[in-house]
């Protein structure tokens, strides 16, 4: 069955570049469910509007725990997925050892923000201990970047 499914280029050219019938989106969506391709099998009945397919891979998310998963389905279809759903996956996860899964799935799916995304905003990034503090221009006597035309910098 693998031999029967497109290739990348024509699965994109399928999706995204061809008013593909809805018949066939389904079709590609159950080929690729099971071949346990679940990801891909989103994207298809994501692009059918297949809910009963996108209820399928739901379900499968929510017994194996799988956040990553189950976010693809809320995406592809926010109506089909709630709250309950997170604290069931929460739950799932947890037992099948996936902590990750689990903690993602107690924030209802989103991921934590980046790290340090909160403390690098410019101008509140502190020098290191016993660095030298920052010159206001280069050494030439012309002004830095930041500074306006014609003024005189004061100071180093």
């Amino acid at each position: 069955m693998a031999s029967d499914l497109p290739r990348p280029l024509e699965r994109r050219e399928i999706l995204y570049g061809q008013a593909t019938p809805r018949e066939r989106l389904l079709e590609l969506a159950e080929a690729y469910f099971a071949e346990g391709r679940l990801f891909d099998a989103v994207d298809f009945f994501a692009q059918a509007r297949g809910r009963e397919g996108l209820a399928r891979i739901k379900g499968r998310a929510l017994a194996e725990g799988d956040a990553f998963l189950l976010r693809r389905v809320q995406e592809a279809m926010p109506e089909l997925v709630g709250a309950a759903d997170w604290q069931l996956l929460e739950a799932s996860a947890r037992s099948a050892g996936k902590l990750l899964y689990a903690e993602r799935a107690s924030r209802g799916g989103t991921p934590p923000p980046p790290p340090l995304q909160e403390e690098a905003r410019l101008g509140e990034v502190q020098p290191a201990a016993g660095a030298a503090p920052p010159q206001e221009g280069p050494r030439s006597g012309r002004a830095g970047p930041g500074a306006r035309r014609g003024k005189a910098i004061q100071g180093g």
